[in-house]
């Protein structure tokens, strides 16, 4: 016994001493050092302890046009952090007796094409559906990202696509499972999801600045979104209202620690729920070969650091970034909201959980060496030869992506406008084609994007765009004209 005290004791001092340790760690530096490494435009930060907020604070910019500062409570469109509250917003709906965990989802949407398949809204909760993540598909989304969407413009998205894996059998991050939950919680309490969320999420918790954000409201405060072009940033112009509609909510990160303290505290779920949400089961407790630690609950990540516990959710779209971690053995909770593209604001949490928790830094993975672009002359006669419509996928999913990758396919066309050969994807603006020493291409957009075509009969057979992680490939379709072009979306 006495042996077991003392063991009790010294661990008691280690962690007092660690503790001590990192209270002298000065948390600002460490936020201003990783988005100053990021290239974030823009970020806000709140660090509490010990249910004190010890760090809250906005860096860089909101606004670059405006040269507006980020504030500690500047607003962001919250991608990542807010989806938790989808979940909870499903679970109160269980406490009340309104659905169950179990029920099969053509219960509430018989729409849905099941292919033959049974989904339950636990599946989907947990990211075991194997329903296929539309915005992994490619041109489905990413040529219409700028395009407003009702639900079921949305779900007719990723409708009909082939399964990732059979329901229950594999975790594979879908946010069409989200999609199909808002469904859900609308047609059962009889409400859209804003209002939903605003009556039994929002206000209960006393939150002031979290709104439903879309084409008909203004958001007062709300930060300009961007994403990188090359070495500086232009602004990234998706709309919200192309997505689920839990991805059009905007917040500060004062209000997402209300929101989640209103979690804790136990105002929103029952204990035993918040405690259903926070373990894992089934294929979701094996979320990823390359980090056996991870887990997933409802709509919770439940991962570590190192040996320390965290529980929450992070995200990147639309130009925005977020991210809330919650450590509960250490009474340690990060939020980061940033205005950048990216997971920029899970690496800057990532830095701050471990320099208060003692840590050592992670090392910064080396920068890419900058590749210095020349501007060859382009004949005539060869911008002829490579213009045309592709089709690009992927060859193959490396064990870092999701499965829905598998169904990725990109449009690009390629073509001479008024003597300058250019390449535009689907929905987006074109560019100018450079052409290199070597013979290969590239675009000021992603200088380390190598582009090159395999040419056949003197016409270009197929094209190639390879970037690290995700090398596209695929065959010429027809004329690089607008209406073969466009004709692919459909």
């Amino acid at each position: 016994m006495r042996i077991s005290v003392l063991i009790v004791l010294a661990g008691l001092s280690l962690n007092a001493a660690a503790r001590a340790q990192s209270a002298n760690v000065n948390l600002d530096e460490v936020a201003q050092r990783v988005i100053t490494r990021e290239r974030v435009a823009g970020a806000s930060v709140l660090v509490a302890r010990d249910g004190k907020v010890i760090l809250h604070k906005g860096y860089g910019v909101a606004d670059l046009g405006l040269d507006a500062p980020a504030k500690d409570e500047t607003v962001y469109h919250v991608v990542g952090p807010m989806l938790p509250f989808t979940g909870i917003a499903v679970l109160q709906l269980v406490e009340r007796g309104k659905l169950s965990l179990d029920d099969d989802i053509s219960k509430y949407i018989p729409e849905f094409p099941l292919q033959g398949h049974h989904v339950s809204i636990r599946q989907l909760l947990n990211h075991t559906s194997g329903i296929v993540d539309y915005h992994y598909l490619g041109d489905p989304i990413e040529a219409t990202s700028r395009q407003p969407k009702a639900l079921d413009e949305v779900m007719a998205l990723y409708a009909g696509k082939n399964w990732v894996n059979e329901p229950g059998k594999k975790w594979d991050w879908s946010i069409s499972g989200f999609q199909l939950l808002v469904t859900i919680v609308e047609r059962v309490s009889g409400q859209s999801f804003p209002e939903y969320a605003q009556q039994n999420i929002f206000t209960p918790s006393g939150v002031k600045s979290t709104t439903y954000c879309d084409d008909f409201n203004l958001t007062h405060g709300l930060a300009h979104a961007y994403r990188k072009f090359g070495n500086s940033y232009v602004p990234a112009n998706e709309n919200g209202m192309a997505y689920n509609s839990d991805l059009r909510f905007c917040s500060t990160v004062g209000d997402l620690y209300q929101l989640w303290r209103a979690i804790q505290e136990k105002n929103l779920v029952r204990p035993e729920t918040y405690k259903l949400m926070t373990t894992a089961e089934g294929a979701a407790a094996h979320m990823s070969s390359q980090d056996p630690k991870a887990q997933y609950g409802f709509a919770m990540i439940l991962n570590h650091e190192e040996e320390h516990r965290r529980i929450g959710q992070h995200g990147s779209l639309l130009g925005y970034s977020g991210s809330l971690y919650d450590f509960p053995d250490d009474h340690l909770t990060i939020i980061v909201l940033t205005n950048t593209e990216d997971q920029n604001a899970y690496a800057i949490t990532r830095a701050l959980a471990r320099a208060a928790l003692g840590l050592p830094e992670l090392p910064a993975a080396a920068p890419e060496a900058a590749r210095k672009l020349s501007d060859q002359t382009i004949s005539a006669a060869e911008r002829k030869q490579l213009s045309g419509t592709f089709v690009l996928k992927l060859d193959s999913v490396s064990s870092n992506l999701h499965g829905s990758f598998a169904q990725y396919r990109r449009t690009y066309r390629v073509f001479d406008e008024n003597g300058r050969l250019m390449i535009q994807a689907l929905g987006e603006g074109p560019e100018r084609l450079l052409k290199q020493e070597d013979g290969s291409f590239a675009m000021r957009s992603s200088p380390a994007a190598h582009i090159s075509f395999v040419v056949k009969e003197n016409r270009a057979a197929a094209l190639k765009i390879e970037t690290q992680g995700f090398p596209l490939a695929g065959d010429r379709v027809g004329e690089g004209n607008p209406q073969t072009f466009h004709s692919q979306l459909h």
